[in-house]
């Protein structure tokens, strides 16, 4: 068996291990108190989990949770064995292995971006979702002029060949690969759900989900119409989908 020390060496994210329980713990309390309130019955899905670690802090708090990803990460199998009700599939999001109707939650977190065809996507996330089931939808604004992934200024609004041999020219360690929309984009994709933005919720309640540092509680020291207005412009976006 390989140890999560030798698998992190291998293909840790570069976002790091501890963020990714962070984000998990962001997206169990936003489900609590959007969504499901008692989540240990509910039946979970995390698509494009990657390494699968969200997958691994959620699963003691649900019934079951099943990562998939196109790519097949090397501590899966460590991770499956720690939880019984947890289980990794490698199988592209273009067609989600999964019956109609029958899971309770989707987390879909900063993946949309990454897919070929978003709006597919989406179709299958509201395919296999239960009737009154709930998406956690997360992801970059085209709109923020800071690329999330390669920490460039501007760099996304260009065409993107030409973005491509211009991080090149400056011998970029990482080459932008991800395509992100816009909010009304995005709000016309889920035309079939009931959509609601938690950003503003986020921001007004740091300690409620963990983000307790000094720039969330100045954060939400303004006004949490500033939040509503602007919600266009946001650095990300996070949803929560009602089927």
């Amino acid at each position: 068996m390989t140890s999560e020390h030798e698998c992190d060496n291998l293909q840790l994210p570069r976002w790091g291990a501890e963020q990714r329980d962070r984000k998990a713990n962001v997206i169990i309390a936003a489900i609590k108190r959007f969504a499901i309130s008692e989540i240990g019955e509910s039946q979970w899905i995390d698509v494009g989990c990657g390494s699968g670690r969200i997958a691994l802090h959620i699963a003691p708090h649900v019934k079951s949770i099943t990562g998939i990803d196109p790519e097949p990460w090397p501590y899966w199998k460590d991770y499956e064995i720690q939880y019984d009700n947890l289980v990794f599939l490698k199988q592209s999001t273009k067609q989600l292995p999964l019956v109609n109707n029958s899971v309770d939650v989707v987390v879909c977190n900063q993946v949309y971006e990454h897919v070929d065809n978003p709006e597919l996507l989406i179709s299958e996330i509201y395919r296999v979702l239960k009737p009154g089931g709930y998406c956690y939808f997360a992801g970059p604004n085209l709109l923020f002029p800071i690329e999330p992934h390669v920490f460039w200024p501007f760099i996304h609004w260009l065409p993107r060949k030409l973005a491509i041999n211009l991080m090149r020219l400056f011998r970029a360690k990482i080459i932008i690969d991800a395509n992100s929309t816009t909010y009304w984009t995005l709000k016309k994709w889920f035309q079939k759900f009931e959509v609601l933005n938690i950003v503003p919720d986020i921001i007004k309640n740091p300690d409620y989900y963990g983000k307790n540092n000094f720039l969330w509680r100045t954060l939400s020291i303004l006004p949490i119409q500033i939040f509503k207005y602007l919600a266009w412009f946001s650095p990300g976006f996070v949803f929560i989908l009602k089927k």
